[in-house]
């Protein structure tokens, strides 16, 4: 394991930082005055009451703290609620030169019950990042939040915020529609992302609110911010094979994925036994031409952040072991701090449990490759070559042989990888 945990200037992208406002005033401002008024302004409702909140309650919080102390610019202020003080504790070593902000509890957005302020206040939260927040300094970029509950409409909004050069991916964190990302429902979604050649970000933790339609963990709502910790990965692991097996990476083969907020540690035992799994049960996706965990390194880039550990002095080359059994992780994790959460990873931290060969990859390369930054002319799209949703006649039941079908069109199409 490396030794050396010197970055040097500028070397580092962060890929995850979390930005809040100091008052939902300062995003409430950006609608309507309709809205404005619908939702109120602080101490003007009758009784003396405030506003209403913008965003549901969320029933998890950690009893320590959700977030690192001094992370404010003021006692009465959020954490990373000031541009200019967060900027200072993001940059201020020198090493990070870019860093993607992905909101904090923001990103319950797409769990507010009322479809159409939702829909609104992600329009809302997408021009103040870009008005509160890229304005104020040149090394912040954002994510496109979309009210993933109402499909079109978010394919919308990725088209008109996207359209800013500063805005590097779009994010998905909470299941507006209580459905795996990979049903066709969301499919407008990914057809917007692949236009904009934008990455998709899946984050965690946006299912945590009270008000969600979805479950934090795969099993159901657990009783502790312990166990929500210790499993947060388990509806993710379902979104990515969801997206792997219901074709959309045939369907958009240019669309990319990011993953954030549950470490790697997860990756090896879902794609061993996926992979498995499609070998003896292919007949049921015929459109899934390539071992699932191909389409995993091809279309999919993960952060670090929260970094796995195990325990003992051996713990960091055990969880490099572990990942080295799946092999080319290395090309697939990018640096995130999760700035300010109370687990953020520090630069250091990171560099002293990864190999040394790795640094480059995962410090700056993989993000510089897999984000749409400025400057960087937007892909074309590639248009899909297999016919997702079809079933193929073999002619023969369960024939392992067959390698070919006809589609209505004519055309012959490869369905069983070569090789296999």
């Amino acid at each position: 394991m490396s030794e050396n945990n010197d970055r040097g200037p500028g070397s580092v992208i962060d890929a995850t930082v979390h930005h809040h406002w100091a008052s939902q005033l300062e995003v409430t401002d950006h609608m309507s005055a309709g809205w404005r008024e619908q939702l109120g302004i602080p101490n003007t409702l009758p009784g003396g009451a405030g506003a209403m909140h913008i965003l549901p309650a969320t029933p998890y919080r950690r009893p320590g703290g959700d977030y690192l102390p001094e992370t404010t610019s003021s006692p009465t202020a959020p954490p990373a609620s000031d541009p200019e003080f967060t900027a200072k504790q993001v940059f201020e070593s020198g090493q990070v030169s870019r860093a993607i902000l992905g909101f904090d509890r923001g990103m319950f957005i797409p769990s507010v019950p009322n479809a159409y302020r939702a829909v609104a206040l992600a329009r809302a939260m997408n021009d103040w990042t870009i008005d509160h927040w890229l304005a104020s300094d040149d090394r912040f970029y954002g994510l496109v939040m979309v009210p993933n509950q109402t499909p079109l409409e978010a394919a919308e909004e990725i088209r008109r915020a996207g359209l800013n050069d500063r805005m590097v991916g779009v994010l998905l964190a909470a299941n507006g529609l209580n459905k795996p990302f990979g049903h066709p429902a969301y499919h407008p979604i990914y057809e917007a992302a692949a236009e904009m050649d934008l990455p998709i970000v899946f984050h965690a933790g946006g299912d945590q609110s009270s008000d969600t339609l979805t479950h934090p963990t795969a099993g159901g709502m657990p009783s502790t911010y312990a166990e929500i910790a210790a499993l947060s990965y388990s509806p993710m692991m379902t979104h990515v094979q969801s997206m792997i097996v219901q074709g959309v990476l045939e369907k958009y083969p240019s669309l990319r994925i990011f993953v954030s907020g549950v470490g790697v540690g997860w990756i090896p035992g879902l794609f061993f036994r996926l992979d498995v799994n499609w070998r003896g049960l292919r007949r049921e996706v015929p459109w899934v031409r390539k071992l699932p965990s191909e389409y995993f390194r091809e279309s999919f880039r993960i952060s670090s952040w929260p970094f796995d550990k195990a325990p003992g002095e051996d713990g960091p080359e055990r969880v490099v072991r572990a990942l080295e059994a799946f092999g080319g992780v290395d090309k697939l994790m990018c640096f995130a701090s999760g700035f300010p959460s109370w687990n953020t990873d520090s630069i250091s931290d990171i560099a002293s449990r990864i190999p040394a060969s790795w640094h480059n990859s995962v410090f700056k390369d993989n993000a510089e490759e897999w984000f749409r930054w400025p400057g960087k002319e937007r892909a074309a799209v590639v248009e899909p070559t297999v016919e997702v949703g079809e079933i193929p006649e073999t002619g023969e039941l369960g024939d392992p042989n067959r390698r070919t079908y006809e589609t209505e069109d004519g055309r012959e199409v490869e369905w069983v990888p070569a090789g296999d």
